[in-house]
């Protein structure tokens, strides 16, 4: 047999089978047709006078600005795009907000650099 026929065959093969394929794929939904299942009620928004207005006791206008800015360049939205609802201080020992594996890394780094 010549080359560009056993070429021919094999490719010809990989697409008819590429066809049953997708042939045997579109008729998955007809196959798979179950009882459309209905989502259940979700619970009602609490109202905007229910949310603490303003930040957390503790935290000077100027922290809720630096997290704003620290929150719209690492999404890239504008400012005016979100709203923080709520920011407090971790209550973790020292004020880290990271896992106790992550500690000591930061106590142990060299105070400046060599």
């Amino acid at each position: 047999m010549n080359q560009w026929t056993i070429t021919a065959l094999g490719m010809g093969t990989v697409f008819l089978a590429l066809i049953g394929l997708s042939f045997i794929v579109s008729l998955f939904p007809l196959i798979f047709k179950g009882a459309e299942k209905k989502r259940p009620d979700l619970a009602p928004l609490p109202s905007l006078s229910s949310v603490a207005q303003g930040p957390a006791p503790g935290l000077s206008p100027e922290t809720v600005a630096v997290i704003m800015a620290a929150v719209s360049a690492a999404s890239g939205l504008g400012p005016s795009q979100f709203r923080i609802a709520y920011a407090a201080p971790s209550p973790q020992a020292g004020g880290f907000n990271t896992p106790a594996w992550g500690h000591v890394d930061r106590f142990n780094r060299p105070t400046s650099i060599r």
